[in-house]
C-alpha cells in the first residue's frame, strides 16, 4: 500500500494534466485521474512492466475517458442530457469559434496513427520531456524529437487544409 502512495505522488499530477487535456475540463479530469488510480489499484497485479508505470496509468485514463465519452454519447443520443453553455466571458460567436478550433485540433490528434498520437499528447498535454517520452518507449531521444516534430506537421497540415475547406473562417 504505501508503494502504491508512492506511485500516486509520483504520477498524479502528470496524470492529471493529461486527463485535463483530454477533456478540457478540470473537473471530469479530476474525477476520471480517481478513476484512473482506482482501477490501477485494482488491477496493479496485472501490470506486466512492459511500459513506464507512467503510460499505463495514461492508457486507464485513456481507456476510462473514451468509455465516459461513449456513455456520455449515448446519454446524449436519448436527448436526456442538456448541453452547458460555458461563461468565459466571451460572445457566443467567440465561443463558437474557440469550440471549432479545440474540435478541430481534437480531430487532428486522433487521425494520427500511433506512436505520433501517444507522443504528441505527452509532449503536448502532458509536458513531458522529449527523454522521458523516449525512456517510455525505450527509443532515442533523436526518435521522440522527429517522431514529435512529424506529429506536430501532421496536425498543422490537417488544420491548415480543413480550413481552406472552410473558407478560412476557423
Amino acid at each position: 500500500m504505501a508503494e502504491f502512495k508512492e506511485v500516486y505522488k509520483k504520477y498524479a499530477k502528470k496524470v492529471y494534466y493529461y486527463l485535463l487535456a483530454l477533456t478540457k475540463n478540470a473537473q471530469e479530469a479530476e474525477e476520471l485521474l480517481s478513476e484512473t488510480f482506482y482501477q490501477a489499484f485494482l488491477h496493479i497485479d496485472k501490470f506486466e512492466g512492459r511500459s513506464s508505470i507512467f503510460t499505463w496509468l495514461c492508457q486507464i485514463g485513456k481507456n476510462a475517458w473514451l468509455k465516459e465519452c461513449k456513455r456520455k454519447k449515448n446519454f446524449d443520443e436519448a436527448g436526456t442530457e442538456l448541453t452547458e453553455v460555458e461563461d468565459k466571458g466571451e460572445s457566443p460567436e467567440a465561443l463558437v469559434i474557440r469550440k471549432e478550433g479545440e474540435l478541430l485540433l481534437k480531430n487532428a490528434i486522433f487521425k494520427l496513427d500511433e506512436p505520433y498520437r501517444e507522443v504528441f499528447m505527452l509532449r503536448v498535454f502532458a509536458e513531458m520531456k522529449l527523454k522521458d517520452i523516449a525512456a517510455e518507449y525505450s527509443k532515442s531521444e533523436e526518435w521522440a524529437r522527429v517522431t514529435y516534430y512529424r506529429a506536430k506537421s501532421k496536425v498543422q497540415k490537417y488544420i491548415e487544409s480543413m480550413e481552406k475547406n472552410q473558407g478560412g473562417q476557423l
